[in-house]
């Protein structure tokens, strides 16, 4: 790039961050209506319930590692309820959750779409923290990075708090970086805010605490102030009460309820609840793997190699020159990648656990790329492209890929379809299942009305929350449904038991009986039952297209002596 070029970039940084930030937005939205009315995203129901919960007058104070989002969602449900109501659809707040439980996908809509631009925040922020720390065109280019990332762009499309803790998180180490160099007071009490915030989305955001205590280690030595004045620092001690007093206004659980502040056991009730909110949706074949090998696996996946290459060339750039930024950025991304592979959990292990380090590498890829770009002494400006080219063809053909198949009808959607089509009401369904419907990643079969009311009888003296939500949906009900056999993959019976509780049908996601973390030896041994045994038989599979359908494999079997012949 000449001169005359680079002159020319430093004027039009503005219009291209705005295009890379309409780009990020593009990809996110693309899909964005995937799967409704049902989510078959695991974790988006719990963030939408828990916004509901409190609109009712109820704070789930147990549930508090994972906060913030749910606030801001209650806030957006707030507005539409009043806009229902100004406009007649709505009488009060009963006639809301029936529209609700009739059809939620105007809410799921809602906090996608804000988690889709939650996501194109964290573009912008990563541009800003890169620039801070090395310069414009890093910045663009970390930015640019980001917005292409597979990872990131996936969980951009769904509700969930790892996008926002992420681009909350990446906003503290903005502030983080400004301590580092001038250490003003401003500083010191954003990067709280924003750090307290983070951490009340989700609990791991408490590590932002070491970059930040790493930055104000860099503004005590550039006054020489020693350890007194690193302990005796007003800022510091101002910018602690600034994080406890978002942490109790947003997440007062925390107090309770969180490990680190307490030693107070969850109730039964509530550990079970818990296990239900950390439900999994993927998959896991040969057990838990080795963690450390997993996150450095999910990184590549995320950026492709080529990209991921540049960023550990960028990480190598970082440890030789390692300037406050620098060692701000490599102890955030070391510690988010130690403490996630140093779990002990046995299921709870997930890609997006990686976003943080992603955040880090980005900025760090677009450092290095930025520093090359600006050595070559001539063509920087086709060489630049060049480059950005082929490091973005992986991801940017993966995440187009990804995007289309959330367009299509999944094979849950279908599976659904054809049963309801061609399998009389009321019919007795074995099905995966939570406390009181079906699995959210399976087959979404509705309740008959005979199935609600048996459900409410029990939840109601049992738990009467879950019955309030059933009778919602009881006072929805537009008739149709199955009596359904509700399983998890760790108590399933034998086809014997089942036979002689009259199930008739079967709807089964194979994988998920042979590969949850969660599931025992029963699972396989009765998804051998129904395909080998002679009284059972299977009336349709839909499998998943390579890249365009999306979904499990679903397996619908019948016991022969079923009541009604099927029409395919």
């Amino acid at each position: 790039m000449s001169s005359t070029a680079d002159a020319q970039t430093s004027v039009n940084w503005q219009s291209l961050l705005w295009l890379v930030i309409g780009l990020a937005l593009v990809v996110r939205l693309w899909g964005v209506h995937y799967g409704l009315p049902f989510s078959y995203w695991a974790d988006e129901y719990h963030e939408v319930m828990r916004a509901m919960q409190l609109g009712a007058g109820s704070f789930n104070l147990a549930r508090s590692t994972k906060g913030g989002f749910y606030l801001l969602l209650f806030f957006e449900y707030g507005i539409y309820f009043v806009i229902l109501k100004l406009t007649g659809i709505v009488a009060n707040a009963r006639e809301f959750a029936e529209l609700f439980a009739r059809d939620p996908t105007a809410f799921y809509l809602m906090g996608r779409i804000t988690a889709a631009v939650f996501g194109c925040i964290t573009v912008a922020a990563v541009f800003w923290l890169s620039r801070r720390a090395y310069s414009t065109t890093a910045g663009l280019i970390a930015a640019f990075v980001l917005a292409i990332n597979v990872l990131h762009i996936d969980l951009s499309h769904r509700i969930g708090v790892d996008v926002p803790m992420a681009m909350l998180a990446t906003v503290a180490l903005c502030f983080g970086l400004r301590i580092a160099t001038d250490g003003r007071r401003r500083d010191y009490i954003l990067a709280a805010l924003f750090a307290g915030l983070a951490m009340a989305t989700k609990l791991p955001g408490i590590l932002l605490l070491l970059p930040l205590l790493i930055a104000h280690t860099y503004a005590v030595l550039q006054r020489n102030g020693g350890i007194r004045g690193w302990f005796g620092s007003r800022d510091l001690w101002l910018a602690v009460g600034a994080l406890a007093a978002v942490l109790l206004t947003t997440n007062p659980g925390i107090v309770f309820y969180t490990g680190y502040f307490s030693h107070v056991p969850l109730s039964p009730e509530e550990m079970d609840e818990a296990a239900e909110f950390d439900s999994l949706a993927d998959l896991d074949l040969v057990g838990r793997p080795n963690l450390y090998v997993f996150y450095l696996n999910v990184l590549p996946d995320s950026m492709g190699w080529p990209l991921f290459a540049v960023s550990l060339a960028g990480l190598a750039y970082a440890l030789w020159k390692r300037t406050p930024p620098d060692v701000m950025l490599i102890s955030y991304a070391l510690i988010n990648y130690l403490v996630i592979s140093s779990t002990p959990s046995e299921t709870l292990y997930y890609p997006r656990y990686a976003l943080p380090i992603i955040v880090v590498l980005a900025a760090f890829a677009g450092r290095v790329l930025a520093d090359l770009i600006q050595a070559l002494p001539r063509w920087r400006f086709a060489a630049s492209v060049a480059v950005l080219a082929v490091i973005a063809a992986w991801p940017a053909f993966e995440a187009a890929t990804a995007n289309y198949a959330l367009t299509q009808t999944d094979t849950r959607t279908l599976a659904k379809d054809w049963f309801e089509a061609n399998v009389p009401a009321g019919a007795r369904v074995l099905i995966e299942g939570g406390k009181i419907a079906s699995k959210r990643e399976t087959v979404q079969l509705r309740d008959s009305r005979a199935s609600l009311e048996r459900r409410i009888a029990y939840w109601r003296n049992v738990e009467p929350r879950q019955a309030r939500f059933l009778e919602f949906k009881l006072a929805a009900y537009e008739g149709g449904g199955y009596d359904l056999e509700l399983i998890r993959p760790n108590s399933i019976a034998t086809l014997d038991k089942y036979a002689a509780d009259q199930v008739e049908y079967f709807v089964v996601r194979p994988d998920y009986y042979m590969g949850s973390r969660k599931a025992d030896a029963s699972g396989p041994r009765l998804l051998e039952e129904l395909r080998t045994d002679s009284r059972v038989e299977l009336i349709r599979r839909f499998e998943p297209e390579s890249r365009t359908r999306p979904g499990p494999v679903v397996e619908i079997y019948r016991l022969k002596s079923s009541r009604e012949p099927l029409s395919d």
